[in-house]
């Protein structure tokens, strides 16, 4: 008991600051440059890093809790060292040439650092080192907490540049951390070790990246397709809509190890009832918003009025992209990320020539009921690959259907009332 009141109060401090932070950086900088700061912190900035981090994190709840492979821990040391490259060659790059402009240099940088982030992360939770992965989880947003801090002390001007600034001097910390844990490791035959790794992530590399992409579709583009303005609105809104997220963050890291070792019989049942707390939960937290946020944001009082469906689509959003989360470990447990790829791709193909055909007709709300329809599709796609393998989660994907469906009649109702 102790120890998970322990574990509240971290988890409660720690994504505290990466639910409140966004939301104070909203109302500080400019809309546009909290639309650049979006743009690459939750859109770019977390695509970037599932393809750097080539689905390595996931590979090691893999080998060392299914596999119990505990021989091939030091070539996960190998990681960190390539991060690093990709890191540095990012400095090289836009100090001297003028290839791309400060909000991809920002989302680089801190595609590098989430990568780090993850990676340690999880290691920290497969160890049941679960306070200290909380905080790192948050180590970002703890940066720019201290940004926010500082303006309010007087000390720092509150700029895009400066934000940046301290992004890249919290990156070289990771580099430290790399060289000093490659030099203190065993080194027997650790790039054999890495290489199988690899060579076993890069199925998992392509589902996080779908995965990733889905996610941060929204503020890529709004950003593409409106600007950086709009990108920040559908930031924001993403951001408020979050906290639903930080109740799956609770249940996934203090039961973490769990995932990979419990019945699947029994995560179905678990998963279902918590598909449904949590659609019933975000339905309770759009209703009370109104009556709440706007005391501690100016920035929702000025935009709500015209985003109300984008705000519903985005909290009903959540629940599909909580079910992704949960079946990927499945997935990953079961090995089968190689499998769901081919149906993730061709979900992909069709996705693409879609969006820029309907361009003309898209507005802020019909991309994001589409992404939201992607997500529900992804999830139906995940349990069909465990079906193909003989593992069935029909209450939980029955749960799923009824929500997507209910979310799409009030949509149509709120849709008449505006």
């Amino acid at each position: 008991m102790k120890k998970n009141i322990i574990f509240f109060i971290t988890f409660s401090f720690a994504k505290g600051i990466v639910f409140l932070v966004p939301l104070f950086l909203a109302d500080l900088l400019t809309k546009n440059d909290f639309g650049i700061l979006e743009y690459a912190l939750a859109g770019v900035g977390m695509l970037l890093n599932a393809i750097v981090n080539f689905g390595v994190p996931g590979a090691y709840p893999y080998f060392i809790l299914k596999k119990k492979n505990t021989e091939i821990k030091e070539g996960f040391f190998l990681h960190p060292l390539w991060l690093s490259f990709y890191f540095i060659l990012n400095q090289i790059i836009y100090f001297t040439t003028d290839f791309y402009d400060i909000a991809i240099y920002m989302a680089i940088n801190i595609s590098f650092i989430v990568a780090n982030q993850l990676f340690y992360s999880i290691q920290l939770k497969s160890d049941e080192k679960i306070h200290k992965a909380v905080f790192l989880d948050a180590g970002l947003y703890i940066l720019l907490g201290f940004f926010v801090l500082s303006f309010f002390l007087d000390l720092l001007s509150l700029t895009i540049k400066n934000i940046s600034l301290g992004i890249f001097i919290y990156g070289l910390l990771y580099i430290v951390v790399a060289l000093v844990n490659f030099i203190k490791v065993k080194k027997d035959e650790i790039f054999s070790k890495y290489k199988k790794i690899v060579r076993f992530s890069f199925h998992i590399l392509i589902s996080s990246v779908f995965l990733f992409l889905l996610t941060v579709s929204g503020r890529v583009l709004a950003k593409h397709f409106f600007g950086y303005e709009e990108a920040g609105i559908y930031g924001f809104y993403y951001r408020l809509a979050a906290i639903i997220v930080m109740i799956y963050q609770v249940a996934s890291i203090r039961y973490f190890k769990e995932l990979y070792t419990i019945d699947l019989k029994k995560l179905d049942n678990y998963f279902s009832l918590f598909f449904i707390f949590i659609f019933s939960f975000s339905l309770t937290v759009y209703l009370i918003s109104p009556y709440i946020v706007p005391y501690f944001s100016q920035y929702y009082v000025d935009t709500i009025k015209e985003n109300n469906i984008l705000f519903f689509i985005i909290f009903s959003q959540m629940t599909m992209w909580i079910g992704t989360a949960l079946n990927s470990s499945i997935i990953d447990r079961e090995g089968l990320a190689k499998k769901s790829n081919m149906y993730f791709l061709g979900l992909f193909i069709l996705s693409i020539p879609t969006i820029f055909i309907l361009k003309p007709l898209i507005t802020l709300e019909l991309m994001s009921f589409g992404i939201y329809s992607l997500f529900f599709i992804t999830n139906m796609i995940q349990y069909f690959t465990l079906y193909r393998k003989k593992i069935i989660f029909k209450k939980s994907s029955l749960i799923l259907t009824c929500i997507y469906s209910i979310s799409c009649i009030i949509m149509v109702l709120l849709y008449f009332e505006k």
